[in-house]
């Protein structure tokens, strides 16, 4: 919110010195403020019509730093300015900028106004001073909300004097009273700065003013012309609210007292006895509205109270957040949001229907009185009274906030970082983020309160199920009975506890089917705990039965991911409400979701928190079985590779560099928590230094992709960044067969020499098929490996023992280079030179190398990092059986060894023809 958008003001340019100032001061008093561009160009367009404003800013607190935030902030108080000059002057003067008691200040007419032009003009002046008190910090809350209901109490006499006067002027007297009820803020004197105002009409008793005109339709007659007058000619007094009347917008817009009080004695709902609370005569007859507070009283104030009160108080709370709030807006509603003001009033309101009857010092209006007389009784303890009186007026404060920049009424707090700056400075803060915490901490705080009072003591037992299928069946029911009653220092209501009776049998149903249900259970109650409101989540698990398969095998497949989605579990739903679970994404899908960057994020935060949550959407594809494992890895691979180059793009000097990958980052064959195997061609180091550092820095969104150079001419001991012409030169002379025999798998994806580099490589390969004793030596190498890295007799090593994955790779890439078919990727490189092998043996090999990816890409997943062999303890391996679909570990054992066996013989056969 800055610039000539927010203040209106282009005209004039930040350069042009006040009228009657200097330039200097207009820069200097700019600079002190909280958006000086904005600030400046607010300066330049006053000084077209004031020729002294220097001094009229000076005279004012602070050399008029105050007034100068005050009309950046609010573009509305800013244009009254600019159609009223004269009004500048009048906000520096005393009769503003001293407090004063009294129902609002400023000029006012009582006189003759029959249209009431006079009485709309005071209002808007008084509004226009009110907000500048607030704003500056001349005002505190109590006194703001004072000034608001007195402005608004004046409107309501004096257009209900000149309407009964003129209606009586014609039509005759009524022999019995009217009075006006305020009801909400405005009975309880602490109306906003853009608030509807709540009123109830009501009279005396039945009659007739003549033989064809009876009280009802002269007082309803009048309660119209006041809500017209009120609203007339598009500048309205204030909006007038008469949904809390009896019957709300479909009743009568007027009854007689014994009506309503017949009404409320029948048919009278807990939250019309709530809002009656509040309820106060403004305007009318005195003794009309004494006998209405005195008559409702018992309604109001009942002596005994049913324990459904604070289930129907919770549900009330709930249908709003339900029916009036989209999830968007849960979190950025001020009033009727998340721990917002409506939860604050509610607490109060609730305690006061409780224990009013018993305590008359607890019949107060105001919300911040009321909170006194909790604490003074001890119906509250002080230290919560205190949290949410300084809740309460924190969110009282932003909500004026966001109605003084338009005059319009509004509660929800903007969407972007950038459209909340002025709102944190206006608060005394310096920064957005500051704002967001200060924010985030009020509204959970209330939402704490406001769970633990509207608790119901609930009869309901959920059904019990077998649970034999857990390992510790003990402890899983202490847990699903903690899941049930929430955190220790939370309560949930009743109806959330009959929405988890329902869930629970879907629940333990999925939990039986899948390999660690223990695991699983407890990451799912701490992603309940942090969801936040624990009731919407079970009842969208209830609407969406495949929502919570997702989650349980989320939990069950991956300790590492499922931190991911309870640290922020908005991502499980972003990505069910996104694109589907069945759709793969290439380059150029992530490439542009990366480019489009919809939260305006910094290019380096934003690559973290995309990548974070498309490895989550990419891992969900795979638990779920809605895409292949070859789908899966080049999917990985793609998202990687559109990182590197997002990275590229948004680093110095980046773009200058040409990236070759290799390894399974070259053959699309990524897994999770897989390192880069790349080599990057240039002409200095710096660019792939800071490359590196952006790519594998940790942060609280994790890494992007951990970068590994080491396959770089002369390995760790050479140079990071080496030229085409050096790479040339090293391949041509020093470089060893198993460099060269790497290069079957390089890529080059990015950068200024890709065409020269990919030939290059593609020349240096080709020299592997004419170079004698190249499978000779390739056999030693893998000899070599298997020799280093596997046990002897370890058969748990699926990755590097014999018969394993580098026994299929070491094959398949001997058998491209003596065919002279260079092809990256394994299986599409089986493909094609299989025909070198006996009939049969390709598809045996390309179905236990998928069977041997899959076991590394379940075991990976776990903790997102490198795995090569089996768990060592048999209860682990029991549970990758099952997660690779086989009954029992026994049963899975036999089949791998099977495998492990008939691969290790097809490559003895072909290297050592054996």
């Amino acid at each position: 919110m800055s610039g000539t958008s927010r203040a209106g003001a282009s005209e004039g340019g930040p350069g042009r010195a006040a009228a009657g100032g200097s330039l200097l001061w207009s820069q200097r008093l700019s600079a002190q403020c909280w958006d000086p561009q904005l600030a400046e160009h607010v300066l330049a367009r006053l000084a077209e019509f004031c020729p002294d404003l220097e001094t009229v800013f000076r005279q004012s607190p602070q050399d008029g730093v105050n007034l100068l935030n005050f009309l950046s902030f609010s573009p509305v108080s800013f244009e009254k300015i600019c159609r009223s000059p004269e009004l500048l002057l009048w906000l520096a003067a005393p009769d503003v900028l001293d407090f004063k008691k009294g129902e609002g200040q400023g000029k006012n007419q009582e006189g003759p106004d029959p249209d009431f032009k006079l009485l709309r003009s005071w209002k808007s002046q008084e509004s226009l001073r009110v907000a500048y008190r607030e704003i500056s910090g001349l005002a505190g809350f109590v006194e703001t909300t004072r000034d608001i209901t007195g402005i608004a109490e004046r409107c309501v006499r004096q257009v209900y004097r000149a309407s009964l006067s003129t209606l009586g002027s014609r039509w005759g007297s009524p022999q019995t009273g009217f009075g006006v009820l305020g009801m909400g803020k405005l009975g309880g004197r602490e109306l906003n700065y853009s608030s509807d105002i709540d009123v109830i009409f009501l009279y005396g008793e039945e009659g007739f003013v003549n033989p064809r005109f009876s009280y009802h339709e002269f007082f309803t007659r009048l309660a119209e012309k006041i809500v017209g007058e009120f609203a007339a000619r598009g500048n309205a007094l204030f909006r007038i609210d008469l949904r809390l009347r009896p019957e709300g917008s479909s009743g009568p817009l007027v009854r007689g007292l014994a009506s309503t009080e017949n009404y409320y004695a029948g048919y009278g709902e807990t939250w019309e006895r709530m809002a009656l609370i509040k309820a106060r005569g403004i305007a009318g007859d005195e003794e009309l509205l004494y006998e209405f507070e005195h008559r409702l009283q018992p309604f109001i104030f009942p002596k005994a109270v049913s324990d459904e009160l604070l289930t129907e108080i919770a549900d009330l709370k709930e249908r709003i957040e339900r029916d009036l709030l989209g999830a968007e807006d849960l979190h950025r509603n001020v009033k009727l949001g998340f721990g917002g003001i409506r939860e604050v009033e509610f607490i109060v309101q609730t305690l006061q229907v409780l224990h009013g009857a018993r305590h008359a010092f607890l019949q107060e209006r105001n919300t911040l009185e009321a909170l006194s007389a909790l604490a003074e009784l001890e119906i509250m303890p002080r230290k919560e009274v205190d949290a949410l009186r300084s809740a309460y007026i924190f969110l009282r404060a932003v909500e004026h906030r966001l109605q003084i920049v338009w005059e319009q009424q509004t509660h929800t707090l903007p969407a972007k970082s950038e459209d909340r700056y002025l709102l944190a400075k206006s608060m005394g803060l310096d920064s957005v983020e500051a704002f967001d915490q200060g924010y985030g901490e009020q509204t959970f705080t209330v939402r704490v309160i406001f769970d633990r009072l509207l608790q119901r003591r609930s009869g309901e037992v959920a059904e019990k199920h077998g649970r034999d299928f857990f390992a510790q069946p003990v402890e899983a029911s202490k847990t699903l009975e903690r899941l049930q009653a929430g955190p220790r220092d939370m309560h949930v209501s009743a109806r959330t506890r009959r929405l988890y009776a329902k869930l629970e049998p879907e629940l333990l149903s999925w939990l039986a089917r899948i390999a660690d249900p223990d695991a699983a259970l407890s990451r799912f109650v701490r992603f309940v705990d942090s969801y936040g409101i624990r009731g919407l989540l079970f009842e969208t698990l209830l609407a969406n039965p495949r929502l919570l398969e997702l989650l349980v095998r989320l939990f069950d497949a991956s300790a590492a991911f499922s931190e991911s989605a309870i640290k922020r579990p908005e991502l499980i739903e972003e990505i069910a409400r996104g694109r589907t679970l069945s759709t793969a994404a290439d380059v150029t899908d992530y490439m542009d979701a990366l480019w489009a960057n919809p939260e305006n994020l910094a290019p380096l935060e934003w690559v973290r928190t995309f990548r974070e949550a498309e490895v989550l959407r990419i891992l969900l594809r795979d638990i779920l079985g809605v895409a292949s494992l070859v789908e899966l890895q080049a999917e990985m691979t793609n998202l990687a590779e559109a990182c590197v180059r997002f990275c590229q793009v948004n680093i110095a000097g980046a773009d200058r560099l040409t990236i070759v990958a290799l390894g399974k980052f070259g053959g699309q064959e990524l897994l999770y928590g897989a390192d880069l195997d790349v080599v990057f061609i240039g002409e200095e180091p710096g660019p792939a230094e800071r490359l590196i550092a952006a790519l594998s820095a940790s942060t609280n969104a994790g890494r992007v992709f951990p970068i590994d150079t080491r396959l770089r001419p002369e390995g760790e001991q050479g140079m990071l960044v080496v030229t085409l012409s050096g790479y040339d030169s090293y391949f041509s002379g020093r470089a060893q067969t198993w460099e060269q025999q790497a290069l079957t798998k390089a890529r080059v994806i990015s950068g200024p020499e890709s065409t020269e580099v990919a030939g290059l490589i593609a020349k240096v390969w080709e020299r592997l098929r004419v170079r004698p004793n190249t499978k000779a030596e390739i056999a030693g190498m893998y000899e070599r490996i298997i020799k280093e890295r596997a046990k002897s007799g370890d058969e748990q090593g699926f990755k590097t023992g014999r018969g394993g994955l580098i026994s299929i790779e070491f094959l398949v890439q001997s058998l491209e280079i003596s065919a002279g078919i260079r092809e990256q990727n394994t299986l599409k490189a089986l493909q094609r030179v299989g025909h070198r092998l006996k009939e049969g043996e390709s598809d045996t090999l390309a179905n236990d190398y998928l069977f041997y990816r899959r076991i590394e890409s379940i075991l990976r997943r776990a903790n997102n990092q490198s795995v090569s062999s089996l768990p060592p303890h048999g209860p682990e391996q029991a549970k990758l059986a099952l997660r690779l679909g086989f009954r029992d570990r026994e049963t899975f054992l036999d089949d791998y060894r099977l495998r492990r066996a008939r691969d290790e013989e097809i490559v003895r056969k072909y290297f050592y023809g054996a």
